[in-house]
């Protein structure tokens, strides 16, 4: 059961708030095709956003990723496939794993780059030394550092999007993450552990497309290393604005089953 979820104003299109042709979606205009006349007409623009021109080192913008998830599946350890069986069997039972953002908690790195549920808006500060990727949902933010290494063990406890750091491999941004052990789930329900590890090569092909090839490591989750790339598309005129989660009228019972709690009776 999903707690309840209050975006002060969906993330939207500048201009015209009340045109229903700038909704969410921004995805098809579509019109009847009318005959016209022989006269001469103007030359038709074939120039789109894929011919514009563009820095490929500027990730800024708000990005949404596109449906097709990256991750199909994952070669999970034995220990680790019999957490997933048991949470679907727990979910078969009406009682569905809780993932953090049930609890209005962050979803976490891997969970934020792979579900695709939000738009992220991607901005740099620090004269380029810090790129922060903000995600359209509840404390969802978190830092890319490109002027030092990954803290020390002593320094570092479980994080919902963990130690990063990057540096740049000619126009690829490369983001390497550590200590990720505030959440426990890969895509909202697979488990990973508290070794997780995950580098992403951001590339931008092209003026509206960005490229995020992931790699997952998890020793104690996974038998072997995976990767797999998630694509985001430019909006450029979308904005994200605010969004609350507030979980006050969730109930746990003592067996730890959630439940909504019900309007007091007149």
């Amino acid at each position: 059961m999903w707690p309840s979820i209050i975006p002060a104003k969906a993330c939207r299109p500048m201009g015209s708030r009340f045109a229903f042709a700038a909704s969410l979606s921004l995805l098809l205009l579509s019109g009847n095709l009318r005959s016209v006349s022989a006269a001469p007409t103007a030359p038709i623009s074939t120039k789109t956003h894929a011919a514009q021109r563009f820095d490929p080192r500027d990730l800024t913008g708000i990005w949404m990723q596109t449906p097709e998830r990256p991750f199909k599946s994952y070669p999970l350890t034995p220990e680790y496939d019999a957490i997933l069986k048991q949470r679907r069997a727990d979910e078969a039972a009406g009682r569905p794993f809780q993932v953090a953002q049930n609890r209005c908690l962050p979803a976490g790195l891997a969970a934020t780059m792979t579900t695709g549920a939000y738009p992220i808006e991607i901005f740099y500060q620090k004269g380029g030394q810090e790129i922060l990727f903000q995600k359209e949902n509840v404390g969802a933010l978190y830092r890319v550092y490109l002027n030092r290494p990954h803290k020390s063990a002593d320094d570092l406890y479980p994080l919902f999007y963990g130690d990063s750091i990057g540096h740049w491999e000619g126009n690829v941004l490369v983001v390497d993450s550590i200590s990720l052990g505030a959440t426990s789930a890969f895509d909202l329900i697979t488990p990973h552990s508290d070794a997780l590890h995950v580098v992403q090569r951001l590339r931008r092909t092209s003026y509206d497309t960005l490229q995020d090839e992931i790699t997952f490591d998890d020793p104690k989750a996974l038998k072997m290393p995976i990767t797999a790339t998630a694509v985001f598309k430019l909006h450029p005129d979308w904005e994200i604005e605010e969004y609350e989660c507030t979980n006050e009228r969730l109930i746990f019972d003592e067996h730890g089953n959630q439940t909504i709690s019900s309007a007091p009776k007149p």
